[in-house]
């Protein structure tokens, strides 16, 4: 397993359709290494990612509630975008 796979703590799952599709992608948190002073980079955090054939949605394990539920709806964007342009096109 890879180093980045062990620094992530799944914290759920959500479900995205696509083109009559449906995934399930796994919700994990991290801690990012950042720079402190820039109180706005929690908010910048996070989103959808693909390893390999794994895909998921990952957010600041620092962050708030709020900030958490934002990093997850902009993940489900991109992975919508991504999945449209994969299968779609």
């Amino acid at each position: 397993m890879s180093e980045f796979n062990n620094q992530l703590r799944l914290v759920g799952v959500v479900q995205v359709r696509v083109a009559g599709r449906l995934y399930a992608l796994p919700v994990s948190s991290m801690e990012f290494a950042s720079d402190q002073s820039d109180s706005s980079a929690i908010e910048h955090r996070g989103g959808f990612f693909i390893q390999g054939d794994t895909m998921g949605i990952l957010v600041e394990q620092g962050a708030s509630e709020q900030q958490m539920r934002d990093q997850v709806m902009e993940g489900c964007a991109e992975a919508v975008r991504h999945l449209s342009a994969k299968f779609l096109n």
